[in-house]
């Protein structure tokens, strides 16, 4: 499944001698990375490499039969093999066979013996002239596997974002950081745009309506070959979570807005009704830390919908509309006392049939990642519920109402709009997201900010770098038949030079 944003050239290393595992389901396969134009040149250097093996093992076969069936007077083979002997190729050696075997087997003065040395000549012939045709169409295929590539390791980037979390600059570093995490928030959100249904095959989302409550469940799976690692392909992390509507988190509503208590404690939120259509649709994400634990955490999402315009009518939880302020230029008007979504995520990584809590990946046994992923990245990246990190990185772009209410004047197509479809947009977004936690390593914007991946002062470490990405500019090759069809070849030709050399043929 092809789901990404093409790299820049200089993000990952090709050429013929840079070797590295590429992931699959089984394991990591040796293979090397070229451009598209030296593929094409390869493939057909293997295509014709291909036909020279089945040329020179025609000639092996030759001579074998020349050496351990010489001519002599049984004429029961003797016809037959010397249609082998000056056929010169397969395909014509199938052709006159046949005609020998059809004359064998129509005419009643030939033996029982010019028949089976016949047939027998017959499937040598054509045995070798149909593995030359399918070996010539099937070993340049199996020669390209993908298109993906090692990155270099000197683009890796990630930013120290403990640092960031500070309470003495009035959220500057923090929104410095969400500059940085945005680019790749809203590329997974553009990837659902143009392949939900690729992403809806990995991620599973059932909804209803229980009791009054919108609810919706969802789970999925991302593995080490999602993530690019050649370290551990059959590592996965496996995602379950559900939310629900729930109206008794609104304390109070006024023209003003609306208050909630958050997660039935003390703090309180207050989301003021907003009739200027110069607002884009947005929502608040909030963690509940006194009650997650490890990778089990409780989130919610509270919506600023209330008191927006629409062209069209609607009863959903977040888009319900009454008559509008200005019926004669817009007729509908989202209401106030918006519910909130509640909701809860638990984490776990598996590998090799072993399981650890979300939060304890180091734990995991046969791990092979390289410290960096297990220290620095994936705590930050998947210590919270990923639709959090997505939807607050995204900003007013998180909410699909948002996607076709145009600015300067924002004015929605409630009905059109649902809070089923905005939860299943990040929870989509959220499989794509963790699939490319490491390929977003090298694509951030990182002029000014300290490379945590660089340490104090030194390069990225090599085995840091043991992941791939894919892009439609190189093509993956398996050295396990760059190196296996040549030696086929030569182990032929060597022992057909010594055939010639031992008994003078």
């Amino acid at each position: 499944m092809d789901i990404y944003t093409n790299p820049a050239n200089n993000t990952y290393v090709t050429g013929i001698t840079k070797f590295f595992l590429m992931p699959t389901e089984s394991g990591g396969i040796p293979a090397v990375a070229v451009t598209k134009k030296t593929a094409d040149y390869i493939t057909s250097a293997y295509t014709i490499l291909v036909i020279l093996i089945f040329m020179v093992g025609w000639n092996l076969i030759l001579a074998i039969i020349t050496v351990f069936w010489p001519p002599n007077d049984d004429k029961d083979n003797q016809t037959a093999l010397d249609i082998l002997r000056t056929s010169g190729e397969s395909m014509k050696a199938t052709l006159l066979t046949t005609s020998y075997c059809v004359k064998a087997i129509s005419r009643e003065k030939k033996t029982t013996g010019d028949r089976l040395w016949g047939l027998l000549t017959l499937f040598i012939a054509s045995a070798f002239s149909v593995g030359n045709i399918t070996a010539g169409i099937l070993v340049p295929g199996q020669l390209s596997m993908g298109n993906v590539a090692p990155p270099a390791k000197d683009v890796i980037f990630y930013p120290d974002i403990a640092s960031y979390v500070r309470l003495d600059d009035n959220g500057a570093r923090m929104a410095k950081l969400n500059l940085l995490q945005a680019p790749s928030a809203l590329r997974a959100l553009g990837a659902i745009e143009i392949s939900e249904v690729a992403v809806r095959d990995r991620v599973h989302i059932s909804s209803g309506i229980v009791g009054g409550s919108v609810r919706l469940s969802y789970d999925y799976n991302v593995t080490g070959v999602d993530m690019g690692l050649q370290s551990d392909p059959k590592l996965r992390l496996m995602v379950k979570g559900s939310c629900h509507t729930d109206d008794t988190w609104l304390l109070n509503s006024t023209d003003k807005g609306d208050t909630y208590r958050l997660f039935g404690g003390n703090v309180t939120l207050e989301v003021k009704y907003q009739p200027e259509v110069d607002l884009p649709p947005m929502v608040d994400f909030w963690i509940d830390t006194n009650t997650s634990t490890g990778s089990n955490s409780s989130y919610a999402m509270i919506v600023n919908t209330g008191g927006c315009y629409s062209y069209t009518s609607s009863e959903d939880p977040w888009y319900a509309t009454g008559k509008s302020e200005y019926p004669e230029l817009v007729p509908y008007q989202v209401r106030r006392k918006r519910p909130v979504l509640s909701c809860w995520e638990a984490k776990t990584w598996h590998l090799n049939g072993k399981d650890v809590d979300g939060s304890k990946l180091d734990m995991l046994p046969g791990l092979k990642l390289h410290k960096f992923w297990v220290k620095k990245v994936f705590p930050f990246e998947f210590g919270i519920p990923r639709v959090l990190s997505v939807g607050k990185a995204a900003g007013p772009s998180a909410l699909k109402s948002a996607f076709f209410a145009r600015a300067p004047v924002y004015i929605l197509d409630a009905g059109a709009s649902t809070i089923v479809k905005d939860l299943e947009r990040l929870v989509l977004a959220s499989w794509v997201s963790s699939r490319n936690v490491l390929r977003d390593t090298t694509t951030y914007n990182k002029e000014g900010v300290e490379n945590l991946a660089a340490g104090p002062g030194g390069p990225v470490e090599a085995a840091a770098a043991k992941f791939v990405l894919q892009s439609r500019d190189v093509v993956t090759l398996s050295v396990r038949i760059l190196i296996s069809v040549p030696a086929i070849l030569f182990f032929l030709v060597i022992v057909r030079e010594s055939l010639r050399c031992v008994h003078g043929i």
